[in-house]
């Protein structure tokens, strides 16, 4: 198969599994248009090749968020057991500004997500969650600071099953609770995060969000200018740093 098609068969199978299709189901309607047979073992092995690969050049690009951010927790059922992708996204930009995949539902789950939040953005003002008491424990150490109290984040715990202020991010864990049922769970931890990391890419860099009309990257000041092939070149363009950074080192 010749390269530009066979990168052109990645990257449809990409947006083919992004979009709601089984990876068997995936690997099915490329059959039947491809003179190589394609499992859905590779197209698997494809994402977490590019998860790898997409995830250093996003990672390095700045943000213009609003400061308040919505956070929760889906379950996400793994080798029949449960557990949980805590996700984080910022109220204006409806950008995905950090998950974590944790085993539990607690202070561990929390940690991590906000961690990730703060290596990834500036200091919000608002965080907004549901009565997870992780979540009490842990929004005043990550960014507490006893020098200028006044700076101090607001955490705001929404405990009323009819206060609607974190709608939004349950709609998004929405979206991935719907994109989960067609996995019918994940078979190992590794896979569930490196999917999950996908997921993210997909709905921040290539997917426009209805609610905004436009990609969550593009309203957070992100304008990568990706054309009609998206993944193709996002990846190609997620490489060239690569490639430079392996080289300035």
């Amino acid at each position: 198969m010749k390269c530009k098609k066979k990168r052109e068969m990645i990257t449809a199978c990409l947006d083919l599994y992004m979009n709601g299709m089984s990876l068997r189901k995936v690997a099915t309607h490329v059959n039947q248009f491809s003179d190589k047979e394609v499992s859905h073992m590779s197209i698997l092995r494809w994402i977490r090749r590019y998860v790898m690969t997409i995830k250093p050049f996003i990672s390095s690009l700045n943000l213009s968020l609003s400061g308040v951010y919505h956070a929760d927790e889906i379950y996400i059922k793994c080798n029949k057991e449960q557990h949980y992708l805590f996700a984080l996204i910022d109220k204006e930009t409806r950008f995905l500004v950090a998950t974590h995949y944790a085993k539990e539902k607690g202070l561990d789950g929390a940690k991590g997500l906000f961690r990730k939040t703060r290596q990834r953005a500036e200091k919000p003002i608002y965080v907004f969650t549901d009565g997870l008491p992780a979540y009490m424990n842990t929004i005043p150490k990550t960014w507490y600071s006893n020098r200028v109290p006044k700076d101090n984040v607001q955490h705001i715990r929404i405990i009323d099953r009819h206060d609607y202020r974190n709608n939004m991010i349950e709609r998004i864990q929405g979206t991935i609770r719907e994109r989960v049922k067609v996995m019918r769970g994940f078979k190992n931890s590794k896979s569930a995060e490196q999917i999950l990391e996908m997921f993210v890419i997909w709905y921040n860099f290539l997917r426009v969000h209805q609610g905004i009309d436009m990609i969550p990257a593009q309203k957070a000041g992100v304008e990568l200018n990706l054309g009609k092939e998206k993944w193709l070149n996002l990846i190609y363009r997620s490489k060239i740093k690569l490639s430079s950074t392996c080289q300035n080192k």
